[in-house]
């Protein structure tokens, strides 16, 4: 058994060897933690900021109308704006650029419409964003006369909450020049909603009419 004395003389070598590479490795985790608490704080507020601003942003949106509120149209735009600049990765601005595709339909600009529409297909975070965006895509497509693009959107594999609005939009594709499948599109729409759904109706009367006029 070791003596105190060499027990102290024991520790004290290994503090010359390894006493500096344990202050060191110490330290250095202390950094990290505190950087780590520093950018969850960071992200924390970056979240928060950027809700405000989405809140803004709806809020502006609710007051367009139909596009009669140019000013809030304006002030809807700004918002949606600093969203895809100042956070383009965040689903918020996925949102933002649904909100700027609505504000370019009231315009009666579809181009500037689509293009922000593709934006979200191509690099949403989200699939849900993706979906909605595509359903979106393809009305106005359909709005700017290129019904082939338009049925290109919706003949895609969708999940049951986005499937009844995308036999919808092909029924509404096809009642020009092929009326039997517009029906048939129409009638599977019914079949996906389910029986509160408040496009049921809507989606009914297009039957109706289409079946009034064969």
């Amino acid at each position: 058994m070791r003596s105190e004395e060499e027990q102290a003389e024991i520790l004290r070598e290994w503090w010359e060897k390894n006493g500096r590479t344990l202050i060191i490795a110490i330290v250095l985790s202390v950094v990290a933690l505190l950087g780590w608490r520093q950018w969850n704080i960071s992200q924390d507020a970056s979240a928060e900021n950027a809700s405000v601003i989405y809140e803004n942003m709806m809020s502006a949106l609710e007051r367009t109308g139909a596009g009669e509120d140019t000013d809030a149209m304006a002030a809807a735009r700004e918002q949606a704006e600093k969203l895809t600049d100042e956070y383009p990765r965040s689903s918020y601005a996925g949102h933002a650029r649904l909100a700027l595709a609505r504000l370019a339909v009231m315009d009666g600009d579809y181009d500037a419409a689509a293009e922000q529409l593709r934006a979200v297909v191509d690099r949403s975070p989200t699939r849900a964003l993706e979906y909605t965006a595509r359903l979106r895509l393809a009305r106005v497509l359909l709005q700017s006369g290129d019904t082939d693009a338009a049925l290109a959107q919706v003949k895609r594999n969708y999940p049951d909450a986005w499937q009844a609005q995308a036999l919808e939009v092909k029924g509404d594709a096809l009642r020009q020049d092929q009326p039997a499948a517009a029906r048939d599109a129409y009638r599977a729409a019914l079949d996906a909603m389910p029986a509160g759904d408040s496009g049921r109706d809507r989606v009914q009367m297009k039957l109706d009419d289409m079946m009034s006029a064969s």
